[in-house]
């Protein structure tokens, strides 16, 4: 008696399949050579090998070369020099920059010296050319003896009041601004402004306490 040959759907389904005749090894060689149809990963190539902890060191160390030769190439001056000292050198110059009283005072001097010498050459020129004078728009220069007995006095002092507001933040700086357009506009109006403006300035200065 013979046994009947069994059909089953799995039997069905493998004989339809054309690649289940290889074998292992076969199927995997036929993987590998057949095109992949997938597309490529973005994120496969971004693993890059760590720089070691010298690699580091050393690269700090250049950029850190490189910054101080780029500072000293701008200002030759200040090469080798701390960021510090720089900033206390540039705040010395700008402090030598802004503008001295006690130079004012003496070029207030010198003015008033060239002064009294126009004033003695108008007179001498006056004498002796009378005939050939000629009219002309400058004002006679007069030397006031008002405030004479400041030259000979030691200079006063006046207290610097400390709360005043600063100059370094927006609101000290727009208070001292509003106070200082009311102050311009007594000194335009004062009498004695009027009269001798240079001396009224030597004697603001001599009264100042620096």
């Amino acid at each position: 008696m013979v046994a009947k040959k069994r059909t089953t759907l799995r039997n069905k389904a493998a004989s339809k399949k054309p690649n289940n005749s290889l074998n292992g090894s076969e199927a995997v060689f036929h993987q590998l050579s057949t095109p992949n149809s997938f597309p490529e990963d973005p994120k496969a190539f971004l693993h890059q090998l760590r720089e070691t902890k010298k690699e580091k060191q050393m690269n700090k160390q250049d950029t850190f070369l490189t910054q101080i030769k780029e500072r000293a190439a701008g200002n030759p001056d200040f090469a080798g020099i701390s960021k510090s000292s720089i900033r206390r050198r540039k705040r010395n110059m700008k402090n030598d920059l802004k503008p001295k009283m006690n130079d004012l005072l003496l070029s207030l001097n010198k003015e008033a010296g060239l002064k009294e010498i126009l004033e003695n050459d108008h007179k001498t020129g006056s004498l002796e050319d009378e005939d050939m004078m000629v009219d002309t728009n400058v004002t006679k220069i007069t030397k006031s003896t008002k405030y004479r007995h400041i030259n000979n006095e030691t200079s006063a002092s006046v207290k610097i009041k400390k709360n005043q507001p600063s100059i370094r933040n927006q609101k000290g700086a727009k208070q001292l601004t509003k106070d200082e357009s009311k102050r311009f506009v007594q000194v335009l109006n004062n009498n004695a402004f009027k009269a001798d403006p240079f001396g009224s300035l030597k004697e603001i200065i001599k009264m100042q306490k620096f």
